[in-house]
């Protein structure tokens, strides 16, 4: 309950607090009784103000570290990006070199087989790899976007050697059908022989028929096969294949396997013989 007037305090103690007050000055004036108080705590005062610098300097010095590591951790970055960028400049400056002198070295290779003629260098624009590696019918299409007025059935080559001849145009691609289609004959030549290659409807390979017994062929594997220039299309004594096995047929004759010398997966650019 709260007092509604003021409570008297008599002097008496006010006397005895002053009396008590000045005995202690006059007891830590002259003996120094409370010397031992006042050191801790001005101790304690010193260390606190120590403590509290030493806190704040380790945190501006890990603030500082913290704020360059965050600086050394972008400049870093930075650089890493400039490399990668740089990397992939020399990257594309090589394959933009690669494809001029290997376009460089196809069309001199072409020239060796042109004999005269003239030589268009297209690009892949799609390879039937699926049927290429299961199936009979071998073909590709290449680019044609000067639409270049080619006709069908000529020489298609890799550079090297040739691969198949043109078959059809479709707005600008060229089809091209490959040596290796089941429906393709190619005339050929090993040693004094002469026959008609048929598509073996396998990759890279061909295969003649001939009437000849084995003994009277006077053929191996290893030996090489050419164009013979019979029909019109491929120029003759260009080396196409090589002889890998020779087998006597049921019914009569032999048969011989040749394996092509151009892969056709292998290139992304092919010479085109025209006139």
């Amino acid at each position: 309950m709260a007092r509604t007037t003021p409570t008297h305090t008599p002097i008496g103690k006010y006397t005895l607090a002053f009396i008590v007050s000045f005995s202690l000055l006059i007891s830590d004036v002259s003996y120094q009784t409370f010397s031992g108080v006042r050191g801790f705590v001005q101790a304690t005062g010193i260390y606190g103000q120590l403590i509290l610098g030493s806190l704040s300097s380790h945190s501006e010095k890990f603030t500082t570290i913290f704020q360059e590591k965050q600086n050394l951790i972008k400049a870093n970055k930075e650089l890493k990006d400039d490399i990668s960028i740089l990397q992939n400049k020399i990257f594309l400056e090589k394959k933009s070199q690669v494809l001029v002198n290997d376009l460089i070295s196809l069309n001199d290779e072409m020239l060796s087989l042109s004999q005269g003629k003239e030589t268009f260098i297209l690009q892949l624009a799609s390879f039937g790899l699926k049927n290429y590696l299961c199936c009979s019918t071998h073909s590709l299409h290449l680019k044609n976007p000067k639409k270049f007025k080619l006709k069908k059935n000529l020489p298609v080559a890799n550079g090297k050697t040739f691969i198949g001849q043109t078959s059809d145009t479709d707005f600008n691609l060229i089809k091209v059908i490959l040596f290796s289609d089941a429906s393709h004959i190619l005339p050929v030549k090993i040693k004094d022989l002469f026959c008609n290659a048929r598509g073996a409807g396998k990759p890279l390979q061909i295969i003649c028929k001939v009437d000849l017994d084995l003994k009277l062929l006077n053929i191996q594997s290893s030996d090489t096969v050419v164009t013979s220039g019979m029909g019109g299309i491929f120029p003759k004594n260009i080396q196409i294949g090589t002889v890998i096995g020779v087998n006597n047929l049921v019914l009569g004759g032999s048969e011989i396997i040749i394996t092509l010398n151009a892969n056709p997966l292998e290139n992304n650019y092919f010479g085109v013989l025209s006139g």
